[in-house]
């Protein structure tokens, strides 16, 4: 069975401008550093390229963004708390998770109840759903220094 259809179609997304244009700086500056694997860089440009993009003000529809904290589950059934954060963002919580994750990369995007399958740098499929958007970054919000 090939890659495509053990990931199936993946669901739709939103993007904010506001995340577009800081994910766009973001993975073309890591396009240079080793330290992120370029499949989750690929995996992170074509979520942030499929994904309707909307204004702030016009998002009503609650989907996960950078900021957002999520309760997630896998197949396997385990939940998972997380603030999806842009590298480097507030690096001692053990609650976030980067955008540049295959995990984070996978949230972005997503409301609740949707799933979507990514692959692991081991090769592996994973699935996992949104259960809950506990918050969304306010409006004017910007990255924390």
């Amino acid at each position: 069975m090939n890659r495509k259809m053990l990931l199936g179609d993946p669901p739709p997304i939103h993007i904010t401008s506001q995340d577009f244009g800081r994910l766009d700086v973001l993975i073309a500056n890591l396009g240079t550093k080793a330290n992120t694997s370029k499949p989750t860089i690929e995996f992170l440009r074509n979520e942030i390229d499929r994904a309707e993009l909307v204004d702030e003000a016009d998002a009503a529809t609650q989907f996960v963004r950078i900021g957002s904290r999520v309760l997630f589950w896998d197949e396997q059934g385990k939940t998972f708390r997380f603030t999806l954060v842009l590298p480097g963002q507030k690096p001692s919580k053990p609650s976030n998770i980067s955008v540049v994750t295959p995990v984070g990369a996978a949230l972005l995007g997503l409301s609740e109840g949707q799933s979507i399958s990514y692959e692991t740098p081991d090769s592996r499929i994973k699935t996992i759903t949104v259960l809950k958007i506990y918050s969304t970054p306010p409006r004017t919000a910007h990255p924390a220094s």
